[in-house]
């Protein structure tokens, strides 16, 4: 198959760069994100991660060189188009004060019907397979705020399902979730991404969960990218020292034989 003849690229990066106060956060990055694929985005702090993900949610634009998604240009694509497009949840959600789960989950609707716009009969639906999906049902009459933390991240993913999105841009989502929340939430994106054909875009600062979760793993240091192949291409002693600049070992996983990463 020819290039012109290939399928669009979720995302198509190329010699991206962005600065700020004088200082390079990311430098001439160039690269092609598939659709329906999950990555990993992962690195050290201050490696260009969260800058990263900001661009391609059009939080910020790049001072240099081009993004396309799906082949056209990230921006000259219309407000209303890219919210129906990608959905993006950055690392600390707004609060949601007197709004309940519900209420929530119905503003993933607002790019399809607008400020002045009909909430119909479609969009109720949506809203209702949303929060069937994430479990969410016997929690959408309360409070958003007196759910935990793991229940209020759902709760955002729920809304990001109402909107149909073609892609999620998630930055840091488990940061504040204990370990079996932590295992939920990632579960839940990665078969909802089967389910409907979502790309994704998870900044994680798990290298072991990011192996665990994701089809291919992104690794930046310095506003670069140092890494990228499959959980195993990866996680290899070699790669995550030069990643993370600390000696690392592999281990298998006593059940599925994948590469678990340790410091030594």
């Amino acid at each position: 198959m020819s290039g012109a003849e290939r399928t669009p690229a979720l995302y198509d990066l190329d010699s991206v760069g962005f600065s700020v106060g004088g200082r390079a956060i990311l430098s001439g990055l160039s690269l092609r994100l598939e659709p329906a694929r999950i990555y990993g985005l992962v690195g050290p702090n201050g490696s260009g991660k969260s800058t990263l993900i900001r661009l391609l949610a059009r939080q910020r634009a790049p001072q240099a060189g081009r993004i396309r998604f799906m082949g056209g240009d990230i921006g000259g694509m219309g407000e209303r188009d890219f919210a129906r497009s990608v959905a993006y949840m950055p690392q600390f959600t707004p609060p949601a004060e007197g709004m309940t789960v519900r209420e929530l989950v119905a503003l993933g609707r607002f790019p399809w019907h607008g400020a002045l716009g009909r909430f119909g009969a479609e969009d109720a639906a949506k809203v209702e397979e949303a929060l069937a999906e994430t479990g969410l049902q016997p929690f959408a009459g309360r409070l958003v705020d007196s759910l935990s933390g793991g229940e209020r991240q759902r709760a955002w993913l729920a809304m990001m399902m109402a909107q149909d999105t073609r892609c999620l841009l998630l930055d840091e989502p488990t940061s504040a979730l204990d370990i079996a929340s932590q295992v939920e939430m990632l579960g839940l994106v990665r078969r909802l991404s089967r389910a409907r054909g979502i790309g994704a875009v998870i900044v994680l600062h798990d290298i072991n969960m990011a192996a665990r979760l994701c089809d291919e793993i992104l690794a930046m240091r310095d506003g670069a990218l140092v890494a990228r192949g499959t959980p195993r291409e990866v996680m290899t002693a070699e790669t995550l020292a030069g990643i993370y600049h600390l000696a690392m070992g592999i281990l298998p996983h006593p059940v599925t034989g994948d590469p678990i990463g340790y410091v030594q």
